[in-house]
């Protein structure tokens, strides 16, 4: 049966393309929304758009009120759920090669943004269950394929989906790396937030949102002419002001040490220009608390490491100073033997003079990896690559963080780089296929 799934993947992959490029058009970039449009009207289009997809498709939809939607296979009790998510990062345009939202087709790549994460996974687990409907296969058991719209924002979706419906006994997501992702650190999002009146800061602004390395930071200042060069540093007359603006490198917060973050790249260069006393003295803070160049915590007091699931990593990824109110926003992922009580209460006490708010304060999130979910899924994966499956721990918080028993099974390979988060985020068409053979055949496995 394996090669007659496979074949029939094969067969459609080319239909498979302008289908994607159809939702990765859509800037599906979560906002908050109201009424029948929770997440905004572009969210809500792309979930209408693919559920309308599955139903030409044949198979059975069910939108939840524009929080997320479901794909049932068959009518039978439901054994498996695939979890994706539509909802998308923003991007910033100017710094892409390609289009982020043209889908563009270029060198064995399909360009955009959701490509990867997780916009191109979705498109395989339909085309992986349209291989095995194709196929004529009653499967014994339903699989149900969930796809929300706020996963890159908290998933509030999916609490809006467990207040209706409950997650089948087996989940996991292509929202991560392949083999198996059954570890993933806690995730803290801070917000850090000081009251003042600057007298040469007029504004600032850096990353645009709270889980990613920012690559672009800008500060507005007046009464200051003279400006010591920097690396990464340009500064322009803006009227009778001028323009401070340091240029970094996007990465995803899991994997901070692949970017630069312009955020603290800012705050450290406005420390050696002539402010006042006052102000200097909120930035060295925000300086020493947040060591430009170092993702490890240690400014803060935080850093720890342990062998089960890693180092902890920490990022200020955001920045806003208006109206006299000036705000940070922190990312961290720690290990399993972290405590999240002990690393906000050391956060607070060495950001001096900020108020300290968590957004968002989850668990770290563990799975047994002698489960037979986990080494069946592993089997397919060796059998479809001819890899060696094994588990793995993530900084990232992939779609699965808060579900019990769930599991990150692909969509990256080891070894690839498609900047997810980051700009021209991409996959190959190879590792798309290669995607929907392995989701389709993990899908048998489990409930044929």
């Amino acid at each position: 049966m394996r090669e007659k799934i496979n074949s029939i993947i094969e067969k459609n992959f080319d239909s498979m393309i302008p289908e994607l490029q159809k939702i990765i058009a859509v800037p599906s970039v979560s906002s908050k929304g109201s009424g029948d449009m929770p997440y905004g009207p572009e969210c809500c289009r792309v979930l209408r758009m693919f559920l309308d997809m599955a139903e030409d498709e044949g198979f059975y939809t069910n939108n939840f009120e524009n929080y997320a939607g479901t794909v049932e296979y068959n009518e039978k009790p439901v054994k498996l759920g695939v979890l994706c998510h539509l909802d998308v990062v923003p991007v910033t345009e100017k710094d892409w090669t390609y289009p982020p939202f043209g889908g563009v087709v270029d060198n064995g790549r399909i360009y955009g943004r959701g490509a990867v994460d997780d916009k191109g996974p979705a498109m395989a687990v339909l085309f992986a269950m349209k291989a095995l409907k194709e196929a004529g296969i009653d499967l014994k058991h339903n699989v149900r394929f969930i796809v929300g719209c706020d996963e890159e924002n908290g998933s509030t979706d999916m609490e809006y989906y467990l207040s209706r419906e409950k997650m089948p006994p087996l989940v996991f997501t292509p929202d991560g790396d392949y083999p198996v992702i059954n570890i993933e650190k806690g995730m803290l999002r801070l917000r850090l937030r000081k009251n003042i009146a600057f007298s040469h800061i007029l504004k600032i602004k850096g990353g645009t949102v709270p889980n990613a390395v920012p690559s672009d930071a800008y500060a507005v200042v007046k009464g200051i002419s003279k400006f010591p060069e920097s690396e990464n540093i340009t500064v322009s007359e803006e009227g009778e002001n001028y323009r401070v603006a340091y240029k970094g490198k996007a990465a995803h917060a899991s994997t901070p040490e692949s970017g630069i973050n312009a955020v603290t790249g800012l705050v450290k260069y406005l420390c050696e220009l002539p402010l006042d006393e006052d102000e200097r003295s909120v930035f060295e803070t925000v300086k020493t608390a947040f060591i430009h160049g170092d993702f490890s915590g240690k400014g803060c007091g935080i850093n720890m490491s342990d062998e089960k699931s890693g180092a902890l990593t920490q990022v200020l990824s955001t920045a806003s100073y208006k109206g006299n109110t000036l705000e940070f926003s922190v990312d961290v992922r720690y290990p399993v033997s972290g405590n999240k009580d002990d690393i906000i209460s050391k956060i607070e006490k060495s950001a001096v003079g900020f108020e300290l708010h968590a957004d968002i304060a989850s668990l770290p999130h563990c799975v047994d990896e002698d489960s037979e979910f986990i080494q069946t899924l592993l089997s397919v994966y060796e059998k479809e690559t001819g890899l060696e499956g094994y588990c793995k721990a993530i900084g990232g918080g992939t779609y699965v963080h808060d579900i019990e028993g769930g599991v990150a099974f692909g969509a990256e390979f080891p070894g690839e780089e498609n900047n997810m988060h980051g700009n021209d985020e991409h996959i190959t068409l190879e590792s798309l296929k290669l995607n929907t053979k392995i989701i389709a055949n993990a899908i048998y496995s489990i409930c044929g």
